[in-house]
């Protein structure tokens, strides 16, 4: 009779070390899963803040190299820097302006639209930017989200366009 009770202890204290390990195993795979997803995060909001910054000092020509392949496409180089600097300099009366990034999230797919054929990207995530300008014809806040995508192993910056 002693032998099945120590039996069972010893049953209970295997099923009690095996419920452990599995715990363990599940909260480091959770833990790793989430150190590499806010890893990625913080690049894409990264890149977005690098775009905004290089915006803000005037240096269209660097922040156009930030865009994704299909805005580069979409945007000539020569073209955006003119369009970008005539909007904010010319038509809006303002030298620079300050922005805000919110917390980048991930979205589950993103639908690119070229040349009339969808893509659908993955790892991209969107941050939304406030920018503030002190314009000819007062305070304007521009709110714009943006979206970044892992494109050759580079993350790059792009815009939903309809």
């Amino acid at each position: 009779m002693a032998w099945r009770s120590r039996r069972r202890r010893f049953v209970k204290q295997w099923l009690f070390l095996i419920g452990i390990v599995i715990v363990c195993g599940w909260l480091t795979t959770k833990g790793l899963q989430m150190l590499f997803t806010t890893g990625r995060a913080e690049e894409a909001e990264h890149v977005v803040d690098e775009f905004y910054k290089l915006e803000q000092e005037g240096d269209y020509g660097s922040s156009w190299e930030l865009l994704h392949s299909s805005m580069k496409e979409h945007y000539p180089k020569d073209e955006y820097i003119q369009k970008r600097a005539h909007i904010f300099m010319q038509d809006f009366k303002s030298e620079t302006y300050l922005y805000e990034i919110g917390k980048s999230r991930s979205v589950s797919s993103f639908q690119l639209k070229e040349n009339g054929k969808e893509t659908e990207l993955d790892h991209v995530y969107a941050v939304e930017v406030t920018q503030d300008f002190d314009t000819l014809y007062g305070p304007i806040q521009l709110v714009q989200m943006c979206y970044v995508a892992e494109e050759n192993g580079e993350w790059s910056l792009l815009w939903k366009i309809e």
